[in-house]
């Protein structure tokens, strides 16, 4: 996926973070139709600030005028948006069930995503606002649902950062092996939604789970930074107690409190499905490792320092519990290993080594088709 130049990004992320706020009904808005943003700031009805000229020239050519708009889309006077443009259906080749990427709805961003369907929302989000009735029941049936992808190429956890209801189901998501670091088509991470959209709540159990204050994602910028452009006080307060016990460190990200990591749908590579537990880097290592370092005629102990590290804590890798397969972060390539029994790499993934990836996986050998979805079980609240 093409990054823009950082100039150009930065003008993009500002006005995407304001059209990807909360979806709501669409009743009020407390907007004036007439207001002008000529000397003042617009503020929605929840006090978050608007950071895009809703009357701009050509915005009611692309959007529609006041009253006027798709309700599918994005409304700028109400600053809110529809299914076509975050967590909605998305299309899927009938041959291999792959997502189809192309020209997002509304063209709203410029960059390739997921092609909305048509039919509204996607199952995955309509049940965040009922946890105990209806998501647990349908992540008991579909698991991998905990990685969804929809419109936006938002997953759960960044809906859970789109209205203050949906919020409360981010402990339900972490638990059950969603993916704290994922990123939108936006390059914005869950933490970064509930930025936008001041929802501390939301922000305090990501936090909680694992995941960094200080990642930039794809935009360029910090959840708090996007808190403070957007006027969203109650979150930022929470980013920033945040950011001040993080300190000089680079990330405040953890997987310490890993319990478990489950690979689905490897098709080409079977033994690679399954469920991987911690291990303890400073006193054990993968016994497929081991044996090739010793085809290799490669020290093992030098190599598992050098490769994946053997701090207690921070170098955690995962064995799987019915094979030699393990998962580690390489800190060589700062990427997500998934090797097979023999110890020969199978999956590749780019991601922070704090958060296995969801999603996204290569094929180290580039003869398989799409990768497999990594939950990855996390326990919220512990003392890391």
């Amino acid at each position: 996926m093409s990054v823009a130049p950082l100039r150009n990004r930065r003008r993009l992320v500002s006005f995407a973070a304001s059209l990807l706020l909360a979806h709501r009904p669409q009743t009020t808005s407390g907007l004036s139709q007439n207001m002008s943003t000529t000397n003042r700031d617009l503020y929605r009805h929840d006090g978050v600030r608007i950071t895009h000229d809703p009357y701009a020239p050509g915005m009611a050519e692309k959007y529609g005028t006041p009253g006027n708009t798709d309700s599918e889309g994005f409304d700028p006077y109400k600053d809110s948006v529809g299914p076509g443009i975050y967590g909605g259906i998305v299309q899927r080749r009938h041959e291999s069930g792959e997502i189809v990427i192309g020209r997002q709805y509304q063209n709203h961003n410029p960059r390739p995503g997921p092609v909305y369907a048509g039919g509204g929302y996607a199952p995955s989000t309509l049940m965040l606002d009922d946890v105990a009735g209806k998501l647990n029941t349908l992540l008991e049936k579909f698991p991998d649902l905990v990685n969804d992808v929809t419109t936006g190429g938002a997953q759960p956890l960044h809906m859970c950062g789109m209205s203050r209801g949906k919020q409360r189901a981010v402990r339900a998501l972490v638990e059950r092996g969603a993916d704290i670091e994922a990123l939108d088509t936006y390059g914005m991470t869950p933490l970064h939604r509930m930025a936008s959209n001041n929802l501390a709540e939301g922000a305090r159990m990501l936090l909680e789970a694992g995941a960094d204050v200080l990642h930039v994602g794809e935009v360029g910028e910090t959840a708090a930074s996007i808190a403070r452009g957007s006027a969203a006080y109650d979150v930022l307060e929470v980013l920033e107690e945040a950011e001040r016990r993080a300190g000089s460190r680079k990330s405040s990200g953890f997987k310490s409190n890993v319990v478990k990591l489950t690979v689905m749908g490897s098709v080409p590579f079977p033994d690679a499905n399954g469920d991987y537990l911690p291990r303890n880097p400073a006193t054990e290592i993968p016994s497929g490792f081991v044996r090739v370092c010793r085809e290799q005629g490669w020290d093992a102990n030098e190599m598992c320092s050098k490769l994946n590290g053997r701090d207690p804590s921070a170098n955690i890798w995962f064995a799987h519990t019915d094979n030699d397969s393990y998962i580690y972060w390489n800190k060589s390539d700062k990427t997500w290993w998934i090797d097979g029994p023999d110890g020969l790499g199978v999956w590749i993934a780019r991601g922070p080594e704090h958060a296995p990836p969801g999603r996204g996986w290569k094929s180290v050998t580039a003869q398989a088709g799409s990768g497999p979805v990594v939950l990855t079980f996390r326990k919220i609240g512990e003392d890391n």
